[in-house]
C-alpha cells in the first residue's frame, strides 16, 4: 500500500482497538465510592463504570473491570437505568477477579444510563454512562482502493451481502454504491455527517424508533474517514401506511406529558388495529421548542426518549423552527442546527419505501442575530439554494414516474392556495414532470388542504397539529383538544397501495371517522359573562367579545356551522331536513369551540382563534328539526351524523 493508505489502515486498528479497551478501561471520574447517594446497601463491590463508551451494533454482552479485587457475586444483577428512566435487569454471565460480563436487555440503546448493583433487596448506584452504537459492516479498509480526493467512503451491506445502488451524501456530493456495496465521495465535511438513502425493500436498522441513516464525521477535511452504513430486509413495502405527525411542541409544561401520553396511545391502538400492514412515521417539525430547552430541562435529548412510546415503528425526523436552537446566542443558519444534526437526523435527506421516494426538506433559514430576544430569533420559510441543488442531485436517481412525498414544516402555499414559502417556484421546478407530487407541512397549527394536481401535479396537506393549541385546550379542559381554527389535535393516516394514495386524518382519543363537528346556531350566545372567569381582567372579557362577536346573541335564524377540517373541493356535504336537502354555504368564521376552550379560559389569549376556511352551515326550517348530515370525503368514505335539535353547546357537550 501506498503509506498514507497504510497509515490510516493502522489509525483504523487503533481506533477499533480503543472502543473494544473502552469497556475496560478505568474512567476516575465514574469511579463511583459507596459514599455515593442512592447507596442504600452494606455490601462492598466496586466496578469501573466507563464516562463513555462506544458499543458495537448487535452486541449482546457488556463487560466492566473490577477495582480492588472486589468483584459481585455471580447472584448479582447489574440494573441499567436507560435514557427514559426504565430500569433493566441485566444478569451476571461471568466474574472474575479483573472483570464481570453481563447480558445486555433486547432493545438496548445509545443514550446516558446509570448502572447499579443490586443484591436482593439493596440496590448501589455504581455510575453514570454514555453509551454511543456503532455501525460497521465488519469489511476491512484494504477491499476499498481509494479514488484521488475522496474524504469519505464506504460499504452499505445487509447482513454480510453489499448492496448496490444505494445513494450516499454528505448534503452536497451524492455517490451510488457499486456491485461491492462501496461508495466514495469527494466530501468538503461541511455539515460533518453522511446519510444514505435508504433504498427500497429494506430498512435501516433502528435506535429506538429512530433509523440510523446518518453518522457524524469526526476527522479533518482533508482526510479521509470511514463510514459503513447497515440495512435490514423489509417485505411488504409496496402497501404501506405512514402516519404524519404535525407539530408536537413538547417542553414539559401546559400538562403536555400527560396528553402526549394519550396520543401514543392512540398510536399504538390504531399501529395494533392494522397489523396486516408496514407501518411508518414521520414527524413535519417543531417536536420540542427551544424557548424552553433549558429553562424546563426538556430538549431534543427528552423528545427522543420519550418518541420511542409509539412502539414498533420508524420515525422520521423534520426539522421546525423550533427544533433550530435559537434562544441561546447562536446566530444565523448553521450553528443553530448542530445539536439536531447529531442527535436525530439531516437537516434534509431522502428514503424510499415501496414504490414512493420521500424527501425530507428544511425550509426554516434562520436569520436570528443570537441575542436570544424576540426581536433577533427572525427566519423566512425557505429552502435554500444548497438544497435545492441537493435535491436536484437526488432526483436525477429516481424515475420521473415515481410518485413523490416531501415533508417540510413551513407550508408551500397559503389556505387560500397562494405561494407562502420564499423560494416556492425553484422547489416546484424541480419536481415537475413527477407524476404525482404530495407535499406534507405543518406550523400553521391548522388543517387545510391545496389540491394542484390537474395543474402542477402538486397536492399540498398542510396537516394540523398533535398539539393542537400547543396543548392548552386540554390543561383548560381534559377531554377538549382544538387547534385554532377548530380541528381536533391528532394525526394524519397515509395508505399507499402501489402508487396509489388515501389519506385521513385520525384525531387523538376519536375514531377515525370523527371528520366534522356540528353546531346549533340558535344554543349559541358566547358572552364574557358566560365563558370567561369572573375574576378575569376587563381587558381579557373585552377580548373575548371581541373575538367572539360573530356568535355574540343566540339567533333564531335556524342555522347549523359544520366544521369539515380536512376538506378538499373533492369532498361533498349534504344536509337533509326530512326528505328535503338544504342548500350548504361555505362560510369563514372562528369556530365557537376553540373560543370557549381556550379564549375564555387563557389569561394571555396569545394562540387565539383564528378564522376557519373549512367551516359550511345550512338553514334549517324549523329550530328542532333532525338534519341527517352526511359527509363523503374525496375517496368515497361517508360520516354521518343525525343532528337532533336543539343542540347543547358547551365543553361537556363536544367531550
Amino acid at each position: 500500500y501506498e503509506p498514507e493508505t497504510a497509515d490510516r489502515e493502522q489509525k483504523h486498528m487503533r481506533k477499533i482497538i480503543l472502543i473494544f479497551l473502552a469497556l475496560f478501561t478505568v474512567v476516575p471520574f465514574a469511579a463511583v465510592s459507596c459514599a455515593d447517594k442512592g447507596d442504600d446497601s452494606p455490601f462492598d463491590v466496586q466496578f469501573s463504570v466507563p464516562e463513555e463508551v462506544d458499543v458495537p451494533y448487535g452486541s449482546k454482552e457488556m463487560k466492566f473491570r473490577v477495582m480492588f479485587g472486589k468483584a459481585p457475586l455471580e447472584s448479582d444483577v447489574v440494573v441499567l437505568g436507560d435514557p427514559s428512566g426504565k430500569l433493566h435487569n441485566c444478569p451476571i454471565t461471568s466474574v472474575s477477579s479483573s472483570s464481570i460480563t453481563i447480558a445486555l436487555y433486547e432493545g438496548f440503546v445509545s443514550g446516558k444510563y446509570n448502572v447499579y448493583i443490586q443484591r436482593e433487596a439493596s440496590k448501589k448506584l455504581m455510575g453514570t454512562m454514555t453509551v454511543t452504537i456503532t455501525y460497521n459492516s465488519g469489511t476491512g479498509d484494504s477491499d476499498i482502493e481509494l479514488e484521488t480526493g475522496t474524504t469519505v467512503y464506504g460499504v452499505v451491506s445487509c447482513g454480510s451481502e453489499p448492496v448496490k445502488g444505494v445513494v450516499v451524501s454528505d448534503g452536497f456530493e451524492t455517490a451510488l454504491t457499486n456491485a461491492k456495496g462501496e461508495y466514495q465521495l469527494r466530501s468538503s465535511k461541511h455539515h460533518g455527517y453522511v446519510f444514505m438513502s435508504v433504498p427500497s425493500g429494506y430498512e435501516a436498522i433502528s435506535e429506538g424508533v429512530i433509523p440510523k441513516i446518518h453518522a457524524s464525521l469526526s476527522k479533518s477535511k482533508s482526510q479521509a474517514e470511514r463510514v459503513d452504513f447497515m440495512l435490514e430486509k423489509a417485505s411488504g413495502q409496496d402497501n404501506h401506511t405512514m402516519l404524519v405527525f404535525g407539530d408536537l411542541h413538547l417542553a414539559n409544561r401546559t400538562s403536555d406529558a400527560i396528553q402526549f401520553a394519550d396520543f401514543t396511545a392512540d398510536v399504538k391502538e390504531y399501529i395494533a388495529a392494522n397489523s396486516g400492514r408496514k407501518v411508518y412515521a414521520m414527524t413535519l417539525g417543531d417536536m420540542t421548542w427551544d424557548l424552553y430547552w433549558y429553562t424546563n430541562s426538556y430538549a431534543i435529548e427528552e423528545y427522543l426518549r420519550d418518541i420511542r412510546a409509539v412502539g414498533n415503528v420508524q420515525v422520521f425526523n423534520t426539522i421546525g423552527n423550533h427544533d433550530h436552537e435559537m434562544n441561546k446566542g447562536l446566530a444565523g443558519d448553521f450553528d443553530t442546527v448542530t445539536k439536531y444534526k447529531k442527535l436525530v437526523a439531516p437537516t434534509y435527506y431522502s428514503f424510499n419505501i415501496g414504490k414512493v421516494h420521500y424527501v425530507v426538506l428544511d425550509d426554516i433559514e434562520c436569520k436570528n442575530t443570537g441575542a436570544g430576544d424576540a426581536e433577533s430569533r427572525i427566519y423566512d420559510a425557505s429552502v435554500v439554494q444548497e438544497q435545492l441543488d441537493w435535491l436536484k442531485k437526488d432526483l436525477s436517481y429516481v424515475p420521473k414516474s415515481t410518485p413523490l412525498v416531501i415533508a417540510m414544516h413551513a407550508p408551500l402555499y397559503n389556505d387560500s392556495g397562494n405561494s407562502s414559502l420564499k423560494n416556492a417556484p425553484q422547489l416546484e421546478e424541480l419536481v415537475k414532470g413527477y407524476s404525482e407530487v404530495h407535499i406534507w407541512t405543518g406550523h400553521t397549527h391548522k388543517m387545510y388542504n391545496v389540491d394542484k394536481l390537474a395543474s402542477e401535479n402538486i397536492f399540498e396537506h398542510n396537516a394540523g397539529a398533535v398539539c393542537a393549541t400547543w396543548w392548552w385546550t386540554g390543561h383548560f379542559t381534559p377531554g377538549i383538544h382544538v387547534a385554532q381554527d377548530g380541528a381536533p389535535g391528532g394525526y394524519s393516516v397515509v395508505d399507499v397501495t402501489g402508487t396509489q394514495f388515501e389519506w385521513q386524518f385520525k384525531a387523538t382519543d376519536f375514531d377515525i371517522d370523527h371528520q366534522f363537528r356540528t353546531y346549533d346556531r340558535n344554543s349559541i350566545a358566547l358572552t364574557a359573562s358566560a365563558f370567561v372567569a369572573s375574576n378575569a381582567s376587563d381587558a381579557n372579557k373585552q377580548k373575548f367579545e371581541d373575538a367572539a362577536k360573530d356568535w355574540r346573541s343566540s339567533s333564531t335564524d335556524n342555522y347549523v356551522y359544520i366544521n369539515v377540517w380536512n376538506y378538499d373541493p373533492e369532498w361533498k356535504i349534504v344536509v337533509k331536513e326530512g326528505n328535503a336537502s338544504l342548500d350548504v354555504e361555505r362560510v369563514t368564521v372562528k369556530d365557537p369551540l376553540h373560543l370557549i376552550a381556550y379564549n375564555g379560559k387563557s389569561p394571555s389569549g396569545g394562540f387565539g382563534t383564528s378564522n376557519t376556511r373549512h367551516m359550511f352551515r345550512v338553514k334549517a326550517s324549523s329550530a328542532t328539526s333532525t338534519l341527517e348530515i352526511s359527509v363523503t370525503d374525496r375517496f368515497g368514505n361517508v360520516y354521518k351524523e343525525t343532528m337532533k335539535r336543539p343542540k347543547a353547546f358547551s365543553l361537556e357537550a363536544y367531550k
